[in-house]
């Protein structure tokens, strides 16, 4: 069952994964920063025009001071871009000593844009009423917010060693009166390739929440020399289990079946595995107060199961079959960006 499975045993079967590309967000990181503060820049005077309605005597004294503001405040602005800039050559693999001196930057960046700000706001408390003063900060805590949201969206995460956590779905099918059905469990698993060691075999991934990785790939990946940095790979384990009662006088064809489909030699990693296994259990004794079916199994062992509360369960019988028939598929797609 896909819930017994853990992430190491899906990322060992399939070798490595991935998803969305940064092998050049040095390069493009700073255009859409560049576009947001120009925006925003170019939008603030008459945002904030608009939003406080200045006498005219308050507008002669307001606008030379929020020029000065502005200007302080766009320096600082300058040394988080260069900050971001700095970080994104180092991305994904960020140093130690690196990390903990964009640490003590940002936060020296982030005291001396408070500090501006407050020395500003009690200047502006001269020239305005206190209820307006606090309306230009309010507008401005909205348009810096604006500004922070877009390189939230453009900036990753530092990644860090952990274990991935693969998306889940999953569905349920049957027809109400007859016992059984089908269960349809998929776990996705992505990631980039972040680093490859070639001698190891070790690849390192990350995936979209920054979460690294590193797996060991086997022999059997016969392209693994195929694999580069910036590669996008997803795994997808699906498991599809039927369960129905077997037909009375018909033998069960328990057992196993499995196929194998890779990519090529000498294209990217990729292929679809495929396993259906099929086993019948005799029902041994079938509690109809609780509605609970006791099963045994070819190999000795029982499982107590509820009955859904449709099921008649006087039409059913000590010596019952029933057959439980698994199907598993990993599916992996490797491609470049």
């Amino acid at each position: 069952m896909i819930q017994s499975r853990t992430l190491p045993v899906i990322l060992l079967l399939a070798g490595f994964l991935g998803v969305p590309c940064w092998q050049s967000i040095a390069q493009t990181v700073e255009d859409p920063i560049e576009v947001a503060r120009s925006v925003i820049k170019a939008d603030r005077q008459a945002v904030v025009t608009e939003a406080m309605q200045f006498t005219e005597d308050e507008g002669r004294a307001f606008w030379p001071l929020y020029h000065r503001y502005r200007a302080e405040m766009d320096k600082v602005g300058d040394g988080i871009k260069n900050l971001v800039l700095e970080y994104a050559k180092f991305y994904p693999d960020v140093p130690e000593n690196r990390a903990r001196q964009m640490l003590k930057d940002l936060a020296g960046l982030e005291k001396q844009q408070g500090a501006t700000r407050a020395s500003y706001l009690k200047q502006v408390g001269k020239v305005l009423p206190a209820a307006k003063t606090l309306r230009f900060a309010q507008v401005e805590n909205r348009l810096d917010l604006a500004l922070r949201l877009q390189l939230a969206a453009t900036v990753p995460l530092v990644p860090i060693e952990g274990r991935m956590t693969p998306d889940a779905s999953g569905a349920v099918a049957y027809v109400a009166g007859v016992p059984g059905g089908v269960m349809v469990q998929t776990v996705e698993v992505t990631a980039t390739v972040a680093s490859i060691d070639q001698a190891t075999r070790k690849v390192t991934l990350v995936s979209p929440d920054g979460i690294k990785q590193t797996v060991k790939v086997g022999p059997e990946a016969i392209n693994f020399d195929q694999i580069r940095v910036g590669d996008q790979l997803k795994v997808a384990l699906t498991e599809e289990l039927v369960v129905q009662m077997a037909e009375p006088g018909k033998s069960a064809d328990d057992g196993s079946a499995a196929v194998v489909v890779l990519a090529p030699k000498g294209a990217k990693p990729g292929g679809v595995a495929a396993e259906t296994t099929q086993v019948t259990a005799k029902v041994t004794a079938i509690d109809h107060k609780n509605r609970k079916a006791t099963l045994q199994f070819e190999d000795g062992s029982t499982r107590t199961l509820p009955v859904r509360s449709d099921v008649d369960l006087s039409k059913r019988k000590i010596g019952d079959q029933v057959v439980f028939r698994v199907t598993e598929k990993i599916a992996i797609r490797v491609q470049t960006p």
